[in-house]
């Protein structure tokens, strides 16, 4: 069952931390356990995979810098590696046994610097998703929010309060996602504060995605979407990424097992139908220990949703068949 299904992960960090630790370029076409991800393990056992590969890290420099690496190694490495422009591309990746990598963006305000034409560049090098924000935000016309996201633990009764507070897009955050729209690229709100994320409901023209996240009535976590924020996602035609980060599953870390993964996934498919969920490992991304221990295990979550009783065709759209679908109705689209 595992291997007929395309996994679309929404989100995966081994890219820059591997930057961020100077590594050897070709260090990740081998087999290396200190990492979550690495190449070989991406396509074990005929798993096929298409990822969300993180592009940026602290500086706009970073940003070129990764962004070369990453093009670099697909044309060094073409039978193991697929640039994704499309749905097609994603789908083909699989088809082959090729590991497709489909380029994003998180932090954009700090690299934009208030020049939307950045975007139009960024979409020519391949970019096709960009967050709203990596929790920056402020007066300052750069920001895409107008205030910062909060992150950590809250209670339902913190988490209502701070919405008062929030200030949303900005009008140039408003700028960019018309742009985004324009142009095909995906919309991602995982760090986005609570007012930005239903200013891009009200505004954005194409199905978002909410690439790495949880179920914030099982996991009481900022960063976890609460059933109003589901609800209007599933109206706009987007997804959520389950992650496989303990902090985001529960505040009990003993209770932070596969089974309470599939408890978020039961929850919003509950909630608003299996259409909305999707996978967002967010590995690479934390020093925590992850729940599924490394990419060549996600048979493990499988092997757990057959056990709670979902269906075939339920698990392949958790695992990619939902995402694809926003992928055909967002960067399939030709730019305006």
């Amino acid at each position: 069952m595992h291997r007929k299904c395309l996994i679309i992960d929404g989100h995966q960090d081994t890219s820059v931390r591997r930057f961020a630790r100077k590594e050897n370029p070709e260090s990740w076409m081998k087999r290396d356990m200190s990492y979550h991800v690495d190449i070989p393990r991406l396509t074990e056992g005929g798993q096929r995979y298409t990822g969300l590969f993180l592009v940026e890290d602290a500086t706009a420099t970073d940003l070129w810098t990764i962004t070369e690496f990453l093009l670099e190694q697909i044309d060094t490495h073409p039978d193991k590696l697929m640039l994704v422009l499309s749905s097609r591309d994603a789908v083909r990746a699989g088809e082959t046994g090729k590991v497709g990598v489909l380029l994003e963006i998180e932090g954009p305000a700090r690299w934009l610097d208030g020049n939307v034409n950045i975007l139009r560049i960024l979409y020519r090098l391949g970019v096709r998703c960009v967050h709203v924000t990596h929790g920056e935000g402020g007066s300052e016309p750069t920001f895409l929010q107008g205030s910062r996201s909060v992150f950590g633990p809250c209670t339902p009764r913190d988490r209502e309060a701070q919405r008062k507070d929030f200030v949303g897009l900005t009008p140039f955050g408003t700028e960019v996602l018309r742009t985004q729209n324009e142009l095909g690229i995906i919309v991602d709100l995982s760090h986005a504060n609570d007012k930005a994320f239903f200013d891009v409901m009200e505004h954005t023209t194409q199905p978002p995605i909410v690439s790495h996240t949880a179920v914030f009535s099982l996991c009481n976590h900022n960063r976890c979407l609460t059933d109003d924020q589901i609800k209007a996602l599933a109206a706009k035609g987007g997804v959520m990424g389950i992650v496989v980060l303990p902090e985001f599953i529960d505040t009990d870390p003993q209770r932070a097992t596969i089974d309470r993964i599939v408890d978020h996934i039961v929850y919003a498919a509950d909630l608003v139908g299996i259409d909305t969920v999707g996978f967002g490992s967010d590995y690479d991304g934390f020093s925590s220990p992850p729940i599924v221990p490394d990419v060549s295990q996600l048979v493990l979550l499988t092997q757990a949703m057959l056990a709670r009783g979902l269906t075939e065709e339920e698990i392949r759209k958790f695992w990619g068949g939902n995402f694809l679908r926003v992928f055909s109705q967002t960067i399939d689209k030709p730019a305006r």
